[in-house]
């Protein structure tokens, strides 16, 4: 029952986001760049652009062997300069408001953190360390 809904779930996110990408090219084409079809689209980017890093940092597809505190760094330090881009181009507040910039990235490192601590602690409980779950891996793989 779980795999039933877990699988629903990703269906539904991915016609969601194909349809949105369509209505969004849609809007382009008759309305134009307006406000809430650019953040739409820089929303849209930012979430493909985070999928892709992830994708990059924590597979070994790219990088091989990379202790998992340097893959969050690695990832955090990527993903940030990706999100204020996005947030740049897509308005989502004003270029020359430092203020609200700050607060951003403020909001970006405390979040990062936030998550990055809970995942470590739930996966300590669950599995061990990072290193040693990622050793395992390995090993069963025949590296």
């Amino acid at each position: 029952m779980r795999n039933i809904v877990k699988s629903a779930f990703v269906r539904a996110c991915v016609i969601f986001t194909v349809a949105m990408a369509l209505w969004c090219a849609a809007g382009l084409i008759f309305a134009g760049p307006v406000e809430g079809i650019v953040i739409t689209l820089s929303l849209l980017a930012a979430a493909l652009a985070l999928c892709a890093l992830q994708a990059f940092w924590f597979t070994e597809a790219v990088i091989g062997r990379l202790s998992y505190p340097a893959r969050i760094a690695g990832f955090g330090l990527t993903g940030l300069p990706v999100l204020v881009l996005c947030a740049a181009l897509g308005g989502w507040f004003p270029l020359d408001n430092i203020g609200a910039w700050v607060s951003f990235v403020a909001i970006y490192l405390v979040t990062l953190t936030a998550i990055t601590a809970g995942y470590t602690l739930h996966y300590r409980r669950t599995a061990g360390s990072f290193d040693a779950a990622l050793a395992r891996y390995r090993e069963s793989r025949g590296r």
